[in-house]
């Protein structure tokens, strides 16, 4: 359902090409060039580029490398335009704008304060699963994903208002105004708990996740409007049940490593982790845990002492890491 996070693999159009194939592709150029144009040079440029000392032969290198880079930067710049790899800022706002969704402000800067205190927007990450959303909720809320993305854009759709001033005349209003909660739902998850009632729980940014008593409030007077909910359907909007747990991981790396740094990168990406599955749903790994200990850690061995079992959530449900305890030491060899 959320192409960015499960991307496809990356087609072969827009891979780099190894060094070695480049290199004697631009060769091949090369001779096929001055076999129409200078045809009594091709023997002579031909066996300078079998010796490796040429000065011309460490040209054509380097030039391929060159070449090489410039393949790479126009993949990268090709690979922005899809929602599934992009990861440039103004390329996701431009790409989620294609469905009218807009980057949130999650907390309002302050460009008149020295220095200027730069506003916290919403992420890439969270900014295309709301556009993914989007698509769902094009009418009304009804569907799971329409309900997830009303919650989360609050303010996103416009109100409309229809009058007729004379006869055979009718004005259309669309009013957009600025939702003051917005950017303070960080996800939402709705379900039908009998027939014609439905429950939405919401998480918020803030904090260790739990909504607030106003955005709560907020979010149901915007979901319940007419324009947005189901005729069909009793909504109720609440907060979710959070469900704390901690990191405890002893790590070995070898010996005249730096311990410091290492514990700083496992204390980073046990976090980055944590505020990936915190989601209404998230789910706890331990054997996620131990790849991302030793992947970004450079470590041989890792024990994992907490959590000593995976911790999985139901859809009003969300983890939240409370305390994280890393001790780094090393190994004898």
């Amino acid at each position: 359902m959320f192409p960015h996070q499960n991307p496809l693999p990356k087609p072969d159009i827009i891979t780099t090409p190894k060094f070695e194939d480049l290199l004697q592709t631009v060769k091949s150029k090369v001779l096929e060039y001055l076999a129409e144009n200078a045809p009594d040079d091709v023997a002579n440029v031909e066996e300078t580029f079998a010796n490796e000392a040429e000065l011309l032969t460490k040209f054509t290198e380097a030039f391929t490398v060159i070449l090489q880079s410039y393949f790479r930067q126009m993949n990268e710049q090709a690979l922005q335009m899809f929602g599934m790899y992009a990861t440039d800022d103004g390329m996701v706002d431009l790409i989620a704008s294609q469905l009218g969704v807009e980057r949130q402000i999650l907390e309002e800067g302050d460009p008149d304060a020295f220095p200027v205190v730069p506003a916290v927007m919403e992420s890439n990450e969270d900014l295309l699963t709301r556009y993914y959303l989007a698509a769902y909720a094009l009418a009304t809320t009804g569907t799971r994903s329409g309900y997830r993305f009303n919650a989360m854009t609050l303010g996103g759709r416009p109100k409309v208002t229809v009058e007729s001033p004379t006869n055979k005349k009718v004005v259309v209003t669309y009013e957009f105004e600025s939702h003051e909660l917005a950017g303070q739902t960080k996800d939402a998850q709705a379900r039908q708990i009998s027939p014609g009632v439905v429950d939405c729980f919401i998480l918020s940014h803030g904090n260790n996740g739990m909504p607030t008593e106003e955005l709560i409030a907020a979010t149901k007077s915007y979901m319940t409007r007419d324009d947005i909910a189901q005729e069909t359907d009793l909504l109720d909007v609440k907060a979710p049940t959070l469900k704390a747990w901690s990191c405890h991981a002893e790590l070995y790396v070898q010996s005249g490593s730096d311990v410091v740094t290492a514990k700083s990168a496992a204390e980073e990406a046990v976090q980055n982790y944590a505020e990936q599955q915190h989601r209404l749903g998230g789910r706890i790994e331990p054997s996620m845990l131990y790849s991302v200990l030793l992947k970004n850690t450079g470590a041989n061995r890792c024990d994992l002492i907490a959590p000593s079992e995976a911790l999985r959530c139901e859809f009003n449900e969300a983890p939240y890491i409370d305390s994280i305890q890393i001790t780094v030491r090393n190994a004898n060899l």
